[in-house]
């Protein structure tokens, strides 16, 4: 059996980490976890609520488990942008046995806000917010990789198969 791996991302919202994160999937055949679609599909009225949250990561941690044991590679789709959260798939990782590989998909902040906020799925805003506030938010969290953090910089604005496909 080959070795699994977990391919993570990083960059701002509207960076083009999803559709990086797709692509990826379909060039390497690795199942595509992504935390917002399973939010869409388990909640009719996303709340954003710390309960929902802990929820949906946990079932996006026990399902991304499940796969790395089995040998299937995951691409894990969801917003990693603290190093926090990204120790906690190395470990899973670790534990799984599987190669890991980390993308920062890089892409100016003024680009990535136009591109977030003209396509925001609505259901993904929580309602005490709206796509500016939210990108805001969510933009001035980011912490970059960490220097013991291995990583690919992706440009943001050249998301194509072609181009995934020469970082592999």
């Amino acid at each position: 059996m080959n070795k699994p791996s977990l391919y993570l991302f990083i960059g701002l919202p509207g960076s083009g980490k999803t559709t990086a994160a797709a692509e990826l999937s379909k060039i390497t055949g690795a199942v595509h976890l992504s935390s917002d679609s399973f939010r869409l599909s388990l909640f009719e009225t996303p709340t954003f609520s710390q309960n929902e949250h802990d929820s949906l990561y946990k079932m996006l941690d026990y399902m991304c488990e499940l796969l790395l044991q089995s040998g299937t590679s995951v691409v894990y789709d969801a917003n990693l942008n603290r190093y926090s959260h990204r120790k906690e798939k190395y470990l899973l990782a670790k534990k799984t046995g599987a190669d890991c590989r980390l993308f920062w998909l890089n892409v100016h902040r003024d680009m990535a806000k136009k591109r977030r906020i003209d396509t925001q799925h609505p259901g993904l805003v929580p309602k005490h917010e709206n796509a500016h506030d939210m990108f805001e938010r969510i933009a001035d969290i980011f912490e970059p990789p960490h220097k013991n953090e291995p990583y690919t910089e992706l440009d943001g604005t050249k998301i194509t198969r072609p181009y995934i496909s020469a970082f592999l």
